[in-house]
Order: structure tokens, then C-alpha cells, then sequence
């Protein structure tokens, strides 16, 4: 608890030492040129520029350059905000909304992130002039957090019997107070028992209700009888899906190939470059994960794709193992291209792991 509030301390006076136009010219990225780079944890805290004060449930949401949103947070009771694993980013930006303030949106700069790949970044919020407020109520802080874990594109599990789960893709998600401190999720138009939903988290699928369990009026989760996590028999086999895009417009690219091929290497190749490696938000234990170089990888060709007339394309996994993505492009675009990560498969059944590649004309 005491190096908890030592870091906060630490954040916040960093924060108080910058004027609200400095941090937006700080994590601005400078090059046009920019294309994609691999954040490992943002984390940081959120003020109030004029009181100083910190501020709780504020909506951090990370976007793609293309305007795709990657993560979703919000502030804690001390203004405190911090992501793991966020993967690999293309331009990516910071939307930052708390009702009654300006919103305000900047863009990351790469050249901010630590040896690490991790970047702290403190955010002062400017309160709106006392005539331009709304006064109508806000929504719970159950159901702000709730939605955190439905994030579009992303998956959740739907638990229906102890022998049967159903694997949703989210395209639209709402948490509903149907009373106080009880909700009800509503994903594409369907409803879903908090009980029963299963979602990313700390390397498994996790109950929802037992994450929420103080947040929540009832002991819903101790009264199921639930497992915490969803077992792997349950899970469907990992998918590795992504999009082809053209680097200047963001147009979707119709007929490249790309190629899955798997990692053969021995323990013995093992070291600390993790530079090129990816893995699924929220799907993927650090302390079981392995490192390797790309000179020592050795790779044979396991699945072949195209990618559709909306430029996308998906495999499905069912070992684990270290993969890797390459592309041949169409006609008219160069062989160059950003992307072409590792990707680590830790679990045979239930991974959810998105690549993007950009071609240049």
C-alpha cells in the first residue's frame, strides 16, 4: 500500500510541474512517418488543472490510427489509470472524457516510452465554464467498469451450462442498471446475465461477477457456484486475424497473401530481444512467457491466406507455439510493409490475437 501511494505521489507532482499545453506537445508524435510501434503498459494519473484535484471514473480510451478503438480504462477513486500488455499501436491516440470537462485528445509519441516499452502519462483535465455544465445524473460506476472488459472486436464468453460455452465477437456492448448495484450486459443487441460472462483477464477467461464482486449488491457470484475461470475445454481454438490496409489512405487491400508459419527453435536460442513479439490484451502471463530472437527463429510454412475484399484475413490455432506473420502483396505495392510481428500462442484454445499490415503503392 505505502509504494502504491509513493508512485501516485511520485505521478502526481510530475504532473503539477506542466502546464496543460505541454503534456498535449509532449506525447504528440513529431513524424508523419510514424507507423507502428509496441506499448507494453500506460499507466498515469488525471487531475484537474485548476483545483488540482484527482479525478475518479474518467474514460481513457486508446485508438488506432484508423480510428479503431484498442482499449478501453477508467480512473480509480485516486485518479490512477493503468494498462498491461497493450500490444502493438499504429499511430496511435489518447481520447480522455469526464462530463463536465473539455475532452481532450493527443496523440502518442513513441519517443516517450522507457527501455521498457512502458510510458506514464499525466493528464490535467480543463473544467467547463459553470453555464456550460450538465446537470443530469451520471451513470454508476458499476456500469462504467463493467464496460471496460466489451471492447469492440474484442471476445467474451457467454457460460451456458457446465459442459457449454459460447465464444460472442463484440461489435456493440452496454452495461444496463436494471436496479442498484445489479446489471445486465447487452452485446449486439443481445442481454447477457453478468453471471454468466466470462471475460479476458490476468491470462484466463474470468467471471464477470467475481471481478465486480464489491461493486455488486449481491453475492451473485458466490451464490452460482461458478468456477473464477472458465475451463480451456470449454474455449474455442485461438484465432490470428488482422486487416491489409494502404499505408496512405487506409483503404482495405483485396488479394494479399499472408503466410502463418511456426517457430522450431530450442530453449537453448532463448533471450531478452521481445522487440518484434505480440500478444493478446489481457490474454497473456508475462511470467510464463518466452523470448526469442529473430535470428534464431527457424520457421515452416503452416497456413496460407488472402485477404478479402474488405482486405481481411484469420487462422485458427489449436497448439500453442511462437508464429509468424508474412506477406506477399498484390500488384502495384511494394514488398515493403509494416507489421510482420511474432505472435505468441500460449494457449491452445481461447487466444484472440489481431495483426495489422500497411503496404506502401
Amino acid at each position: 500500500m505505502i509504494r502504491n501511494y509513493l508512485f501516485i505521489s511520485i505521478l502526481i507532482s510530475s504532473l503539477f510541474s506542466q502546464s496543460d499545453d505541454e503534456i498535449v506537445s509532449t506525447y504528440l508524435a513529431r513524424s508523419d512517418d510514424q507507423i507502428e510501434f509496441k506499448l507494453n503498459t500506460i499507466s498515469g494519473v488525471v487531475s484537474d488543472s485548476i483545483t488540482t484535484d484527482l479525478l475518479m471514473d474518467v474514460d481513457i480510451e486508446i485508438y488506432t490510427g484508423n480510428k479503431i478503438l484498442k482499449h478501453s480504462l477508467i480512473t480509480n477513486e485516486m485518479g490512477y489509470f493503468s494498462k498491461e500488455n497493450v500490444g502493438y499501436l499504429w499511430k496511435p491516440k489518447i481520447r480522455v472524457t469526464l462530463k463536465n470537462y473539455k475532452t481532450k485528445v493527443f496523440q502518442l509519441n513513441p519517443d516517450r516510452l522507457d527501455s521498457n516499452n512502458n510510458v506514464v502519462v499525466n493528464i490535467p483535465l480543463t473544467p467547463l465554464p459553470m453555464n456550460d455544465r450538465v446537470t443530469d445524473l451520471d451513470r454508476s460506476t458499476l456500469t462504467k467498469r463493467s464496460e471496460t472488459f466489451f471492447i469492440r472486436g474484442n471476445v467474451f464468453y457467454n457460460r451456458i451450462s457446465s459442459n457449454n460455452a459460447q465464444r460472442i465477437i463484440i461489435n456493440s456492448a452496454e452495461a444496463i442498471e436494471i436496479r442498484p448495484k445489479y446489471i445486465a450486459i447487452k452485446v449486439n443487441g443481445l442481454m447477457y446475465d453478468v453471471v454468466n460472462c466470462y471475460v479476458p483477464q490476468g491470462g484466463k477467461y474470468e467471471n464477470l461477477s467475481y471481478i465486480l464482486r464489491s461493486l455488486l449488491g449481491d453475492p451473485l457470484f458466490k451464490e452460482s457456484g461458478y468456477p473464477v475461470h472458465l475451463s480451456e475445454y470449454l474455449l474455442e481454438p485461438s484465432v490470428i486475424f488482422g486487416s491489409v490496409f494502404n499505408k496512405n489512405n487506409n483503404a482495405p487491400i483485396d488479394g494479399a497473401e499472408i503466410i502463418l508459419t511456426e517457430s522450431k527453435i530450442s530453449d537453448n536460442n532463448i533471450d531478452n530481444d521481445t522487440s518484434n513479439l505480440i500478444s493478446m490484451s489481457e490474454y497473456y502471463s508475462k511470467e510464463n512467457s518466452i523470448n526469442h530472437t529473430h535470428g534464431h527463429h527457424r520457421y515452416n510454412t503452416f497456413k496460407r491466406r488472402a485477404s478479402d475484399q474488405n482486405g481481411q484475413y484469420a487462422f485458427t490455432i489449436d497448439k500453442p507455439g511462437i508464429y509468424q506473420l508474412t506477406i506477399s502483396p498484390p500488384s502495384g505495392f511494394s514488398a515493403r510493409t509494416s507489421g510482420n510481428p511474432y505472435i505468441i500462442v500460449q494457449y491452445g484454445r481461447g487466444g484472440w490475437y489481431q495483426s495489422n499490415f500497411y503496404l506502401n503503392p
